[in-house]
């Protein structure tokens, strides 16, 4: 994994403790967190070789916050209520398609690797929600809980990984 993959990847982290307070507003972000993904992968490829570097990388840029401007306003337009607190975590968007594009992870074979992104994250995503919401207490919504639960998950995932690897 090299560090931009790594340095997207921890940007996913802020908005999976943030979003996932709700289900809905976690619905909404994981949507259009995939299709801004998929927009800005699609738009990137297609300008890709028809600039320089430096122009391909000042429409990456450019292309990146349209698209998260864009899901901003759809988030509004669609469910206001739910997506008011989605616009610092939608901004993290756009710098994540940056740095992805950048790193071009999904160059040897784009679909499945952005089917596993999509997978990996959604599942993170409703695992983090679901367990801030079995507790039923007012508590589990707050952010230093959903950091305790995601320290939880990621203890129990490399427990699992390391039992089912032979040493």
């Amino acid at each position: 994994m090299t560090k931009p993959f790594a340095l997207a990847s921890l940007l996913w982290l802020p908005a999976l403790l943030g979003v996932s307070a709700t289900p809905a507003g976690a619905a909404i972000f994981w949507g259009l967190w995939a299709l801004t993904m998929t927009l800005h992968g699609w738009s990137c490829g297609w300008v890709r070789n028809r600039l320089s570097a430096h122009g391909w990388l000042t429409a990456n840029v450019l292309l990146a916050t349209t698209w998260a401007s864009c899901a901003h306003l759809v988030a509004q337009a669609l469910a206001f209520a739910p997506s008011t607190g989605l616009g610092a975590y939608l901004a993290l968007i756009g710098v994540q398609c940056v740095l992805l594009e950048h790193d071009r992870p999904f160059a040897a074979n784009p679909r499945r690797a952005r089917l596993q992104l999509f997978a990996i994250s959604a599942g993170l995503l409703a695992a983090i929600t679901l367990l801030r919401l079995l507790p039923g207490s007012g508590i589990a919504t707050l952010a230093p809980t959903g950091f305790i639960l995601l320290g939880l998950l990621l203890a129990g995932w490399q427990a699992w990984t390391q039992r089912r690897t032979p040493h």
